[in-house]
């Protein structure tokens, strides 16, 4: 009997043996004095060490004193403990320093003392790189969506907010841990169910890209915000595990729409305040053109017959551009219209409507004018010029300036304007009227169109009608612009001098 129990306890010794040479964790036991007392298959491998050589030594004896303090450290709580403990230590491989998690323990004889220490240690240092590889992915991740100016909101498959990116913090003034876990109408404000599905049900469901450009988001303060929004399904393994919704606040658009909006109204209105039909005189052909920059012009002219042989003719420019400009503008037609129709003195007008625009401009707004009273049946013309110029390009091709008179309008309270001497006219004549839109137009290589080029237009043109005439003064400025971008607006008359 005796010799059958010596028997099986070889053959259980053997199979523990068996067992723990074939884990791949590292297996050893150590004495109270941490001596060791055996090792398993694994450890001689990874350290290169045979059992016979370890048996009876320390750490201290088999790796650096750095690694075996780490060592010890564990050992000796489990010896003065009697408890288990679970911990990370380090030892040296041939690819350097690799992490092990290590479960110390006791063992203990039959009358239940402590004779030795176990442990049983397993390398996590590919778990650990795997780990630190998803940290810094994730991390990656986390600064991309920060980084994108749109907010993104991530959904699970029952339609509840699991992320929100720093964008989509910022615009609705929630934080991901406020809405985690909250049904997506929190801040998805239900549409129209007659009008189209919510696309975050059908992303949910599976279907890709919905894009909505005219919603609304709740915002943390109860406000609405304009967005407009994708949403597109989260799919894992085929499933559908929820959806990202990307949007973007539009309320700067929608500001500059109705911006625009406005805009394209005044132009409107302003085109009606132009002279809608020429005025027809003896010996006068008379053409008159605006061309705004954007929608709304702070430019001006009209004609103003003041009696039944003469013509007042106005072009004025209000600093500027847009539509604040443009209403000034439509304010001066208003006051000179109503100062002329009972005063003839231009320079008595000039300084009418010049103290006007002193108290309704805003400050440092101001207007360029030049007023022209001409005389039909004395073949002749006077004018007044606040800050303005124009030409007379003569029949023989020679050019007269008409230069300013007087300041410009709305600055100076008590500003006085003069008027030029009478100045002959002659069949053939062209007088030209611009804004700086004109003369300022510029070429590719930054050069003005000047005064000097429109004369020779009109040269080349003055057998044309005064409309054909200023059509083709246009197209030379525009020709000699080469597509460059128009930065202010072009207003123009052309008076042409007839038999």
């Amino acid at each position: 009997m005796s010799g059958q129990l010596l028997t099986l306890q070889r053959d259980l010794h053997g199979l523990f043996q068996d067992i723990i040479d074939n884990t791949s964790s590292v297996i050893y036991v150590k004495d109270l004095s941490f001596r060791y007392l055996l090792i398993n298959r694994q450890y001689e491998s990874l350290f290169s060490i045979t059992r016979s050589e370890i048996l009876g030594k320390t750490d201290y004896e088999c790796f650096p004193a750095e690694l075996a303090d780490g060592f010890r450290k564990n050992d000796v709580f489990v010896a003065e403990t009697g408890q288990s403990i679970e911990c990370e230590e380090f030892a040296p491989s041939t690819e350097g320093l690799h992490t092990y998690l290590s479960l110390k323990f006791p063992l203990y004889d039959t009358k239940g003392r402590m004779e030795a220490i176990a442990g049983i240690s397993t390398d996590i240092t590919d778990r650990l790189r795997t780990q630190q590889e998803i940290e810094s992915l994730k991390h990656r991740y986390e600064l991309i969506l920060g980084a994108v100016t749109d907010g993104i909101c991530g959904l699970d498959a029952a339609g509840q907010v699991v992320f929100l990116n720093e964008a989509a913090e910022r615009m609705l003034g929630w934080t991901v841990e406020e809405l985690k876990g909250e049904c997506r109408s929190t801040i998805i404000v239900p549409r129209d169910s007659s009008v189209r599905e919510c696309p975050v049900v059908a992303a949910l469901r599976g279907d890709e890209g919905l894009r909505i450009t005219d919603a609304r988001f709740r915002c943390r303060n109860g406000t609405l915000l304009p967005v407009e929004y994708i949403a597109t399904p989260i799919r894992e393994s085929g499933q559908i595990v929820g959806a990202v919704v990307a949007f973007r606040d539009i309320s700067e658009r929608i500001s500059s729409e109705r911006v625009e909006q406005e805009l394209r109204t005044a132009h409107k209105v302003q085109q009606a305040l132009y002279p809608q039909q020429v005025p027809r005189l003896p010996g006068l052909e008379v053409a008159g053109v605006s061309i705004p920059s954007r929608h709304a012009c702070g430019d001006y002219y009209d004609f103003l017959p003041v009696d039944d042989h003469a013509l007042f003719v106005a072009v004025g420019d209000v600093t500027g551009h847009g539509l604040g400009p443009a209403l000034e503008m439509v304010g001066t037609r208003a006051s000179l219209r109503a100062i002329a129709s009972h005063e003839q003195d231009l320079g008595v007008c000039m300084r009418r409507l010049n103290q006007i625009l002193v108290g309704d401009l805003p400050s440092e707004m101001f207007v360029t004018m030049l007023l022209v009273r001409f005389d039909p049946s004395g073949r002749s013309l006077i004018y007044s010029a606040a800050g303005h110029e124009a030409i007379i390009v003569r029949a023989n091709n020679d050019v007269l300036r008409l230069t300013s008179t007087g300041h410009v309008l709305g600055l100076i309270n008590e500003a006085t304007f003069d008027v030029s001497a009478p100045i002959a006219l002659s069949p053939g004549d062209v007088v030209v009227i611009p804004t700086d839109g004109l003369t300022e137009t510029m070429s590719p290589q930054g050069e003005l169109f000047g005064w000097k080029r429109a004369a020779e237009a009109v040269a080349r043109h003055r057998q044309s009608n005064a409309q054909t005439l200023l059509e083709e003064l246009c197209a030379a400025a525009h020709n000699f612009a080469a597509g460059t971008v128009q930065h202010d607006d072009l207003t123009a008359v052309v008076v042409r001098v007839v038999d």
